[in-house]
């Protein structure tokens, strides 16, 4: 693993504004910087010049040159510079460097104008500490390094070491014959700020005005804070806007994946009960065939996504529930010999409701967002429905899967809805669609007028608009009730790509064989939006995006997004039906700080879209007292990640809050 260099930078620039501003007071500059010392040594590169031209923009027709110089902190390199360049005869000198490197510039050069391009960067906590270890320079000169440097104000002689009282507006009145009245060894800072300023026919300074640009001012912190909650608001309370990511595979379109040598199909891949196997080790199995049927009511069929030769029954880590469970392996003869023939009859107004049902239950079809709940069974609600919402919000960074199937198969999704509709009866739909998916939201705006009754809804794009029941009070303006589901203030909720499956099953007689998946993220060499056999392993998918071999040291792999997908604590699992992508990053190359003690600032409660306290849960859980948990609702949570994602202290917040779940599930059954 790669080793970071610790960087001690001893200065940065100062803000472009700033600099515009001092460049514009001179119209011809000379500017020396700095190669900066205490940093890891690579390659001479001159960086900071470019960083220092960007940002003045079109005034850097003003700079003469721009000179880089090692250990700007040598006196008798400066002579020399200012020998060779003529700098005495320059009407302005620049320099970039800490504040030992800008006084030993302007203590040579005492009748020019220097200008001071950098603040020096604290290195304690002490903003008047008269100790440094800038560099090779061993002198009197010192830089306090208090983070805000105003030499441009007093000719280049720093108050703040120079003046026994670190006076920086003026003098005290006290000095007697030119030395200290504290310390009558020392000159007096202020009449040496004086004399310079003078030399160099710059006005009388009668007091030092200090711009501070590192720090919010109390009306930019007020105008800042009233962003933050306006932003906090917006659209429904709480929520976070983490780093999003999309770009990086938003305008993939959708490939196909191959089939793999072996399939591992679950035998839960569903809410609810395990299916049960319809095969045996050497039987001969067709693509789309069944080979596990439902057991119960909430369970579901699960079909072979490729024809071949069962091997057997194992146990396979899931992905999803991250333990071994039971799959069922198909080598793939690699002939794809359907089972099904598509349906020649693709109308489906004149189908009953049962009927529509009975494909749709057959098909073995999942909600496709993550949850997994039966479909067929979501469709048949025991209490009166008219609103069907189709969630296109797809709020977790990184992933787009359901972005191109609503930007490549726009009409199939709008046409499984309608099924949908058909199916629970309902008066309206409404598809919700987040504003960072401009193309998708276009597409389905110009197409929905093709069916009565359904309309598109641009949301904003913030976390966890997804969420069923914030997109019920966003949509609607109806609660879902505590412990409640959306069923019960009369709506159904489906992810676009469970329509997309609807339409499939209904107008192709095609079984749930397949899906599409993100693999994204920043160590994804091939990332991209793949079609992928349901059983595919994952790791053939990281080999195949990755372009080498995998290091779980080095990585990072999340199945789903990085807010509430699950870390992969190996890689022999396989594609799910309800795996929605696979994020990842690379491994911090820092120890991450560990769990501290909540201090109760709130963020936590404040970021709740569910209007909960989560810090009492990471208390109470922390102690084990799981009864005092389930004083404050635990059930409401759905697990989020936006108080996780925000504690400062590091609490696995949501992992205290599944095992208060856990304990009250218990509860009530024992």
């Amino acid at each position: 693993m790669e080793q970071i260099a610790i960087d001690y930078s001893k200065y940065r620039l100062k803000p472009a504004t700033e600099l515009q501003s001092l460049i514009g007071s001179a119209e011809k500059i000379f500017v020396l910087w700095c190669r900066k010392c205490f940093q890891e040594f690579r390659e001479i590169q001159e960086t900071e010049c470019l960083s220092f031209l960007e940002g003045i923009g079109a005034l850097k027709e003003r700079v003469v040159s721009c000179q880089a110089v090692d250990f700007l902190c040598r006196e008798n390199q400066i002579k020399s510079l200012a020998t060779n360049y003529d700098l005495k005869s320059c009407p302005a000198v620049g320099v970039i460097a800490c504040g030992i490197g800008i006084q030993v510039v302007a203590g040579v050069m005492k009748k020019n104008r220097v200008l001071a391009l950098a603040d020096s960067i604290p290195q304690s906590g002490n903003a008047t500490s008269e100790i440094a270890s800038h560099g090779i320079a061993l002198g009197a000169e010192k830089c306090a390094g208090c983070a805000q440097c105003y030499l441009n104000r007093t000719g280049g002689i720093c108050p703040i070491v120079n003046c026994a009282k670190s006076l920086v507006n003026g003098p005290c009145g006290g000095s007697k014959q030119g030395k200290c009245e504290v310390d009558n060894t020392r000159p007096c800072a202020w009449e040496q700020i004086y004399r310079r300023r003078e030399s160099q026919r710059q006005p009388y300074l009668s007091s030092v005005s200090l711009p501070d640009h590192h720090r919010f001012s109390s009306v930019e912190r007020k105008k800042q804070e009233r962003e933050i909650r306006r932003r906090r608001q917006a659209s429904f309370p709480g929520g976070v806007y983490p780093l999003e990511g999309k770009e990086i595979t938003a305008n993939k379109p959708i490939e196909t994946f191959p089939a793999p040598e072996r399939v591992f199909l679950y035998l839960s891949q569903h809410m609810g009960s395990q299916a049960v196997p319809l095969v045996k080790a050497g039987q001969k199995v067709l693509l789309g065939e069944k080979v596990a049927g439902s057991a119960g009511l909430i369970s579901a069929d699960i079909h072979a996504s490729v024809s071949g030769q069962v091997e057997g029954i194992q146990e396979v880590h899931h992905p999803l529930l991250n333990q071994a469970t039971k799959a069922i392996v198909i080598r793939n003869d690699g002939c794809d010999q359907p089972a099904f023939s598509p349906n020649k009859e693709p109308a489906w107004s004149h189908l009953s409701r049962e009927e529509l049902l009975s494909l749709i239950k057959n098909s073995g079809l999942v909600g496709l967002g993550g949850a997994m709940f039966p479909t067929a069974v979501k469709l048949s609600p025991n209490k009166p429905v008219d609103t069907l919402i189709v969630n296109g919000c797809e709020c977790e960074p990184y992933l787009n899967a359901d972005n191109r199937l609503m930007v490549e198969k726009t009409l199939s999704i709008l046409e499984g809805a309608a099924i949908a509709a058909r199916v629970l009866k309902v008066i309206q739909v409404i598809i919700g669609i987040e504003e960072n998916k401009p193309e998708a939201l276009a597409k389905m705006v110009s197409l929905a007028s093709r069916f009565p009754g359904l309309k598109v809804v641009g949301l904003l794009s913030k976390y966890p608009q997804g969420n069923e029941r914030v997109l019920v009070k966003r949509l609607l303006g109806r609660q879902v009730p505590e412990g409640g589901i959306p069923l019960e203030v009369g709506v159904v909720v489906l992810n676009v790509a469970t329509c997309l499956a609807i339409r499939q099953a209904v107008c192709e007689s095609r079984p749930l064989i397949e899906r599409l998946i993100t693999v994204s993220g920043e160590s994804v060499v091939r990332p991209g939006n793949f079609l992928v056999r349901l059983g595919t392993p994952i790791r053939i998918l990281l080999d195949y995006c990755l372009g080498k071999d995998i290091s779980m040291s080095d990585l990072i792999v999340q199945a789903g997004g990085p807010m509430m997908g699950i870390v992969q604590s190996n890689l022999t699992g396989a594609v799910v039906k309800g795996l929605t992508g696979l994020t990842v990053l690379p491994a911090p190359l820092v120890r991450r700080s560990g769990e501290r003690s909540c201090i109760k600032c709130g963020r936590c409660v404040d970021v709740c879209p569910a209007n909960l306290l989560p810090y009492l849960f990471g208390y109470y859980g922390q102690k084990g007292l799981w009864d005092e948990c389930l004083a404050y609702r635990p059930v409401n949570c759905f697990e989020c990640g936006c108080c996780e994602y925000i504690c400062p202290a590091k609490i696995n917040l949501v992992e205290f809050i599944k095992k208060a779940k856990i304990y009250a599930r218990n509860k009530n059954q024992g």
